[in-house]
């Protein structure tokens, strides 16, 4: 039986639209648009000028003012500039954000899920993250119950990338431990008018990607089409994903903007499983036997319209408002059942920043309000005695709705009490709703809970300016996270929300060094104490689940360098992770025991050489300590370090072009791990292999 009939059987959830053919008509549509619209203008009259300026937008800065913008914050922040990781590779979230300062992003098997992780937040999660607030342009793409899918995100439609850690996302209502990223989109005004990118490697892997920008009067666009496909390093790994990414722009008015974005995707992906430590040696490209009995899937499609409106007001004073709805169909056949879910989301989004004078300085007053609600239709199916390869409904054993409501209301004043001090004090109110409501109670366990979760997170902060250029700050933060659907309830009682405090120094800036170099830094230290940590501590026997943890302890070191000189350049990320239990409220987790699933040291490096005719060429790092697999500290994946090399060409007329070669010793590693409470010291199935030597190559040309 084919994946797609299988999925019609005993199941109501109806089927996704055919994607493909949608978003080729789509962009077919827009990039016909935007390329006559450039031929319009390239018909235009010659003219003279001296100086080129990019058209003012609220929505379209460049990534040096989006990071002076984010340097008014009082605590760890960044930008990601697409163009650094846009010279290689850029597949998935690993590949975009692993030299960003204070991130964990490390592909699972080579695929576009990952765990991403900051500061321990979300870490048994490789797919279907939690812990982070993550938006595009500013606009939630978390369902409303706090989860997100990487294959939301285009990397090749991104400008530049935000990088707000822990409580520091509090200007989009963030209150996680791990804070947010914003995936920031070209525009008409920022993209050209046609570009074709192609990339291909190792492994069968192939992305490619079509996109058109223009501006007409007061409106522009931008629209890409992107189709990434991959046989994977290993045994049934193959994957395929195409999206839409969309954008329309109009200024209203002198002071009013508005911008419509539309996002559609369509994902699949095969399961491999994890491998034994033994496993992960002597056959790291095979797959885990019941992923291939039952044909192992994560498939789903997306589909997402969003805008976001600013209104300028007067003394600097901005409005904005953000709402979105979307809609995901989930088919995802596991080894011991099948799982399907059609999920339906809306949202709004309301703040204002307010500059005033009072007491004789100015200040900068920030007050928002978000609401968010979700609605899934979650059924869960066994397989019986059905033949190999195959996942009919032979059974129901689960059909439930899923109901998550959220609001958030927040709100910061930052005093500039002196031309290089600000003090900043602010807070978020979180009333969060999880209900669970069986359409069909099929088992003794398929009950009705219904938790509602509130908590005032405060933040107080200290911002200094030692030298133009030079900053230090200080701060202390409150976090809350309820739990996502995927997170309870555990027999039927509802998880607590987790919550915590972290304090945080550091410093960021730059500094010329002998006129010839330029050196800039990110350095931040922080301890956070939380209580109800959400972690997979579930005992032996028992199907996976989350519990929560009594007391943690998260500490670490978060640093970025950069540097750049005459002729050469280098970058490096480094994190120190010391993540504990201080009290563990499990028999057979010390106090004291490391938590599972993040190595307590990784090291992200890349330098280059300016070759002739402006070719730069250099050597990659990343490394990594081991990583304990289990929260009783008995098993553990062993550390690693694999090298590669990249060579990359920008030439005139808009042409690109990179070759990258990746772990060229060949290294056999863990890339990530699953997390479980004891592996009792005996070797099991949880190591993810990451990818071996591989080669890639890729060119873009823009018109």
């Amino acid at each position: 039986m084919t994946r797609q009939a299988s999925r019609t059987a005993c199941s109501p959830i109806r089927q996704p639209l055919p994607l493909k053919p949608l978003v080729w008509q789509l962009a077919l549509a827009s990039g016909a648009f935007w390329a006559q619209q450039a031929m319009a203008m390239h018909e235009l009259p010659a003219v003279v000028v001296t100086a080129v300026a990019e058209p003012e937008s609220a929505f379209s800065v460049s990534p040096a003012q989006a990071l002076e913008e984010l340097g008014k914050t009082a605590g760890a922040v960044g930008v990601v500039d697409a163009n650094d990781y846009l010279n290689g590779r850029a597949s998935t979230m690993e590949d975009t954000l692993k030299l960003a300062t204070g991130v964990f992003a490390q592909s699972r098997f080579g695929a576009e899920e990952a765990r991403v992780s900051i500061r321990g937040s979300g870490l048994q999660r490789t797919f279907h993250g939690r812990g982070l607030m993550v938006l595009q342009d500013g606009v939630p793409l978390n369902l409303a119950d706090g989860s997100y899918d990487m294959q939301a995100i285009e990397p090749f439609a991104t400008r530049y990338i935000e990088v707000q850690r822990g409580a520091n996302a509090l200007r989009y209502g963030g209150s996680t431990l791990g804070g947010a990223i914003n995936y920031v989109g070209l525009t008409g005004l920022s993209a050209p008018p046609l570009l074709l990118r192609a990339e291909a490697g190792s492994f069968g892997y192939r992305r490619y990607q079509l996109a058109s920008g223009g501006v007409s009067g007061k409106v522009d666009g931008y629209a890409s089409l992107s189709q990434f496909e991959q046989d994977g390093y290993r045994d049934h790994a193959v994957q395929r994903t195409g999206r839409f990414f969309g954008n329309a722009g109009v200024q209203l008015s002198p002071a009013v903007e508005s911008r419509f974005y539309l996002t559609a995707v369509d994902s699949d992906s095969e399961l491999p499983g994890n491998r034994t430590r033994a496993q992960l040696s002597s056959a790291p490209r095979g797959a885990d036997a019941g992923s291939l009995k039952r044909d192992t899937h994560r498939d789903f499609a997306l589909y997402r319209l969003a805008n976001r409106t600013a209104i300028q007001g007067e003394h600097g004073a901005v409005t904005e408002v953000t709402s979105y709805v979307s809609k995901k169909i989930l088919f995802h056949p596991l080894s011991f059942a099948r799982v399907e879910q059609d999920s339906r989301d809306v949202g709004i989004g309301l703040s204002r920043l307010q500059p005033t004078h009072w007491l004789g300085s100015e200040q900068d007053q920030v007050l928002g309000v978000n609401w968010r609600r979700g609605l899934t239709l979650d059924e869960q199916c066994d397989y019986g005695a059905a033949a190999a390869g195959t996942h009919p409904c032979t059974k129901l054993v689960k059909q439930n709705k899923l109901s998550a409501d959220n609001i958030e209301v927040y709100g910061e004043s930052q005093w500039h009490v002196t031309p290089t001090t600000t003090v900043s004090a602010g807070a978020q109110w979180t009333a969060a709703m999880r209900r669970v409501t069986p359409v069909q109670v099929l088992t003794s366990t398929g009950t009705l809970y219904q938790e509602t979760y509130t908590r005032v997170s405060p933040k107080f902060g200290v911002l200094h300016e030692l030298r133009p250029g030079m900053q230090v700050f200080a701060n202390v933060s409150g976090s809350f996270e309820p739990p996502s659907f995927s997170e309870g309830p555990v027999a039927g009682k509802p998880l607590r929300a987790q919550r915590g405090m972290t304090a945080e120094i550091g410093t960021r800036g730059d500094m010329a060094l002998a006129d010839t170099t330029l050196l800039t830094w990110d350095l931040a230290l922080y301890r956070a104490h939380l209580r109800n940590e959400l972690l997979a501590i579930t005992p032996p026997g028992l199907p996976a689940a989350t519990q929560n943890a009594d007391k943690t302890l998260h500490q670490g070191v978060e640093a970025g360098l950069r540097a750049e000189g005459n002729g050469w350049r280098g970058q490096a990320s480094y994190l120190f992770n010391d993540f504990r239990f201080r009290r563990s409220g499990d028999a057979a987790i010390a106090d004291g025991n490391d938590i599972a699933g993040m190595p307590r040291q990784t090291l992200a490096l890349e330098t280059a050489l300016r070759l002739p005719r402006d070719i730069w060429f250099g050597p990659v790092l990343r490394a990594a300590s081991r990583s304990y697999v289990d929260h009783a500290n008995t098993l553990a994946a062993a550390g690693y370090a694999i090298y590669g090399l990249k060579l990359n060409q920008h030439l005139d007329r808009g042409l690109d072009w990179f070759v990258e070669g990746r772990n060229l010793a060949d290294k056999r590693y863990a890339a990530t791990t699953g997390v479980i409470r004891n592996a009792a010291g005996v070797d099991q199935s949880q190591f993810s292999p990451g990818d071996g030597r591989g080669v890639y190559v890729g060119i873009s040309q823009s018109f």
